[in-house]
């Protein structure tokens, strides 16, 4: 007598798991790696967004202080004397407020470049990228606004 194949035995060899496709929590887990990536590439695009602002603000509000004092100046017929009895001297403090502005842009755009490579090396899809782009522009901007305000001067 021959024995009967068990049904069991023969549905769990046939349900073994095929060597070539990874299991359903290998996916998972890849999948959520991936978006992990994706999330810390958008905070990174935030905070050199973050640092635009600031430094835009700065360069925005040095040469604006720059020119309101260089007119005051103007209108004055001399250099504008504080309370205190000293005298401000418009260009610097325009010139200190703009230079911080660019130099903080400057480096903020170095450490996004830095930290979104280290993500391209983790998998990140390479793309287009707006946030380093504008801060570049407006970095440059900001040594214009720096130079005009020298040459100005």
């Amino acid at each position: 007598m021959t024995p009967t194949p068990d049904p069991r035995t023969d549905s769990a060899s046939s349900a073994l798991p095929d060597e070539s496709m990874p299991d359903r929590s290998t996916q998972l887990a890849e999948r959520r790696t991936t978006l992990a990536v994706e999330r810390s590439f958008l905070a990174f695009e935030r905070t050199l967004m973050a640092w635009l602002r600031t430094s835009l603000s700065m360069i925005g509000f040095g040469f604006t202080l720059a020119k309101f004092f260089a007119y005051l100046a103007e209108q004055r017929g001399g250099e504008v004397v504080g309370h205190f009895g000293r005298t401000w001297a418009s260009d610097t403090v325009g010139l200190t407020m703009i230079a911080i502005g660019t130099v903080a842009l400057v480096v903020a755009v170095i450490q996004h470049k830095r930290r979104v490579d280290a993500l391209r090396a983790m998998g990140l899809v390479p793309q287009w990228n707006l946030a380093l782009t504008v801060a570049s522009l407006v970095a440059v901007l900001g040594v214009f606004a720096f130079v005009s305000l020298v040459a100005g001067a």
